[in-house]
């Protein structure tokens, strides 16, 4: 999602030399694909030895100015420190503050809309933010094939879960109306017990796709739709220009789903008791009912597609 705010810093300061520093364990994804940044490099702060080898990184480019997208307790202790002892001019847009010099500190919207309001606040012209609407983040990768689907089956917690026994049979209704293509269903490490709980589920044309972060937009790109839960591999999609159908469960998609809903569509069931009032969230990792998402069936789904 950064990757809308490195595109408006380079249309405002074409001159400047933008490097995106990202986490470490997410730099391979970025490894054979085309971004606005000048360059990008891999950080992490979980150590001391991290801080001075992140320090090293940055010191070797001569960056005179950083900004923080979304940020951390770690690493404001970090960029802070490293700003008193005579290193770079360093600005954020820290959201959970309520009150700050970045326009609309601490209301409510899309993380990408937030981060824009810092780039803005900082480095932009005009009199308002851009619409984060006018700028959806790319990843520029060739496809290798086209017209097949990918399904988001993972998240960070079972309550984002759409059920695994609809998404196997999300795929034989796939099958049945598109017999020539592809089902892909990316996979991580960790994911071994939903692998065996779909496996020998699904229809023939369904393929689970285990590679490394590096070889994940070659793999994706060209596909003909997203379905899936909300998760990281939907914002990858979203920047490989795939249209995307997200399923919302326990957490509303005012921040996480910053993207035009024509092409973007998902799935939220309002309102529900179940929620706070005031978020519109839950937070829980385990529920026996999930109402949130149970109701939706794979027909139903794919009709609200077509």
């Amino acid at each position: 999602m950064g990757l809308s705010t490195i595109q408006y810093l380079k249309k405002e300061l074409p001159d400047t030399k933008i490097i995106y520093g990202v986490p470490k364990w997410i730099y391979p994804l970025y490894r054979d694909v085309g971004t606005s940044a000048d360059e990008i490099i891999p950080l992490s702060f979980k150590t001391m030895g991290d801080w001075l080898e992140s320090r090293k990184v940055i010191k070797e480019r001569n960056v005179d100015h950083v900004l923080e997208l979304f940020q951390s307790g770690r690493t404001a202790k970090f960029f802070n420190l490293w700003r008193k002892l005579g290193g770079p001019k360093y600005v954020f847009h820290n959201h959970h503050e309520k009150e700050g010099n970045v326009h609309d500190q601490g209301v409510i919207k899309s993380n990408i809309q937030r981060d824009l309001d810092g780039a803005w606040t900082f480095y932009g012209s005009g009199d308002s933010p851009p619409n984060f609407l006018q700028i959806s983040p790319y990843l520029k990768r060739r496809p290798e094939n086209k017209g097949h689907f990918v399904l988001g089956v993972v998240a960070t917690r079972q309550t984002k879960m759409w059920p695994l026994s609809y998404y196997a049979e999300l795929t034989h209704l796939i099958s049945e109306k598109f017999p020539d293509k592809k089902i892909l269903i990316p996979l991580g490490p960790g994911d071994g017990e939903i692998e065996g709980q779909l496996r020998g589920n699904v229809s023939d044309n369904s393929e689970f796709l285990k590679v490394p972060l590096s070889e994940l937009p070659k793999k994706l790109a060209g596909a003909r739709q997203y379905i899936g839960n909300d998760t990281g591999l939907k914002h990858i999609c979203v920047a490989l220009n795939i249209p995307t159908y997200t399923l919302f469960g326990p957490e509303p998609p005012t921040e996480w789903h910053p993207y035009d809903p024509q092409k973007h569509p998902y799935y939220f069931r309002e309102p529900l008791e179940c929620r706070t009032r005031e978020a519109h969230y839950c937070g829980l990792n385990t529920c026996q009912s999930m109402i949130c998402l149970n109701e939706l069936k794979p027909s139903n789904l794919l009709e609200k597609i077509n």
